[in-house]
């Protein structure tokens, strides 16, 4: 019994240039991908770039990229396993070329796992370590989304994100019902919390909060 469905090879070219000529953007690309029988998909891209920067980008709190031209080269594997499975997702690992530096790069994304027909877990994380002339760090970016069906026309959604870099914590929560074909109501609510900061009990400090209530009615004629 074969293993695999089929083999695919790509390639592409972006070029861009500014109205006076400067070169902006330049992106060679490669990709090799196989199709297993049971609709896991492995992923190998080898990426060639070059960028030019015309004001400095402050990259973190205290690392700034100085303006000029930078020459990357990036490998990129991942697997993604199908969708039919009971658990999901996409593994991947990157390392190449970072504004004179390196980035090395690990993540799990579009996880999902079916805990019920009804009820979904979907996370996803991804650890970027950066080495520069002008310091290293490690951003760490997390998100949880959990998803509740009741009927075929209401359900309840939660999304957690946690951002390193920005020290944040956001909170999503939202209800969603369709009571009738094209009538709906949303009630949505936004928490953010600074993680650098906490209160006396311990909790990150708290930056915005936000409770909505959306109601639309469909009339027909």
């Amino acid at each position: 019994m074969a293993l695999v469905r089929q083999f695919k090879f790509g390639g592409s070219l972006d070029y861009i240039e500014t109205v006076a000529g400067q070169i902006e953007t330049r992106i060679t690309r490669g990709s090799f991908e196989t199709e297993f029988e049971n609709s896991d998909r492995f992923v190998a891209d080898v990426q060639r770039r070059y960028e030019f920067l015309f004001d400095p980008f402050q990259i973190t709190g205290d690392i700034a990229i100085p303006i000029g031209g930078y020459d990357f080269q990036d490998y990129f594997v991942s697997y993604q396993m199908g969708a039919q499975r009971r658990v999901a997702g996409t593994l991947s690992l990157q390392h190449g070329d970072f504004f004179g530096g390196t980035i090395t790069t690990v993540g799990y994304n579009r996880g999902r796992i079916g805990i019920t027909p009804q009820f979904s877990f979907e996370p996803s994380v991804s650890v970027n370590r950066v080495e520069l002339p002008q310091g290293q760090f490690t951003a760490k970016l997390a998100t949880a989304r959990v998803t509740y069906t009741f009927t075929p026309r209401m359900f309840l959604g939660g999304l957690l994100q946690y951002n390193s870099t920005r020290n944040t914590l956001s909170t999503n929560l939202r209800l969603r019902w369709e009571y009738q074909p094209g009538s709906e109501l949303f009630v949505v609510y936004n928490d953010q919390r600074d993680t650098a900061l906490t209160t006396p009990r311990g909790f990150p400090m708290l930056e915005n909060r936000a409770f909505v209530v959306k109601f639309t009615r469909l009339f027909r004629f």
